[in-house]
């Protein structure tokens, strides 16, 4: 486990490493701050290897310098920097090859609404990049730091894109971070708007119309696109900036 910046560690991984410092700020600014137990990593392409972050630190403190570059099989004794938890992220990595991406945090309106025991119904048109993406986990297996328990997540998600743990908080997959990051925003605000909803009694979602499936799958297809995804977190980024000075890049000699 090296410290991102030490030697050449750092060397081909810099626009990933931005990527991610702003993957921070935005989730930051989502209110899915979880402390020191929340995360966000990247696969590094061609290699058994993740970013993460120092542990110990909440999303609005990780800097540059904060990101660290892990193995895939990184073993107890080496711990230290990172998360242990993090096993569960290499253990999804290694099922889902089209990962690039994990984001496990705790809001409290997604655990809220887990804690109800209903189910993900899409109830504004952004979420309908979710649309049927969306797995429910209602198992309690203690703290997370192991493997086996990151298979049986990968189990429970399958090809889907969100899986909501009870009572803990959400965990967000996705091709790029920003693709991760902007499925937790999304998934964050249909959790306070679907409790929003419940409060009245009723609640009537996109997934409630069984005609409509054609529809919005375009519709799902056209929010999940590659372009869309790229504008949104593109905006969630400038929006944080707008209340903080840009981060700079640590220069390399």
């Amino acid at each position: 486990m090296k410290k991102l910046f030490d030697d050449d560690a750092f060397e081909g991984h810099d626009e990933l490493v931005s990527e991610m410092v702003k993957g921070f700020k935005v989730l930051d600014a989502d209110g899915q701050n979880s402390g020191i137990a929340g995360h966000l990593t990247a696969r590094v392409d061609g290699a058994d290897q993740l970013l993460g972050h120092q542990y110990g630190l909440s999303f609005d403190e990780v800097g540059f310098a904060d990101v660290r570059l892990v193995d895939f099989g990184f073993s107890s004794s080496k711990q230290k920097q990172v998360s242990p938890s993090l096993a569960f992220h290499v253990a999804l990595y290694q099922a889902r090859p089209d990962i690039g991406a994990i984001v496990h945090t705790h809001p409290e309106s997604v655990i809220a609404f887990s804690a109800t025991g209903c189910r993900f119904n899409p109830v504004f048109q952004s979420a309908l990049m979710l649309y049927r993406k969306v797995q429910h986990y209602d198992d309690y297996d203690g703290i997370i730091e192991s493997s086996d328990l990151g298979q049986k997540f990968a189990n429970y998600l399958s090809d889907g894109q969100i899986l909501l743990l009870k009572n803990h908080g959400l965990i967000s997959v996705g091709k790029t971070i920003g693709d991760a990051v902007c499925a937790a925003v999304i998934f964050h605000q249909n959790c306070r708007i679907q409790l929003a909803a419940m409060s009245s009694g009723y609640v009537s979602g996109f997934a409630d119309d069984e005609t409509q499936h054609k529809t919005l799958f375009e519709a799902a297809d056209f929010l999940a696109s590659e372009k869309i995804v790229k504008m949104r977190f593109e905006q969630l980024v400038r929006a944080t900036q707008k209340n903080f000075l840009p981060v700079e890049q640590p220069e390399h000699t």
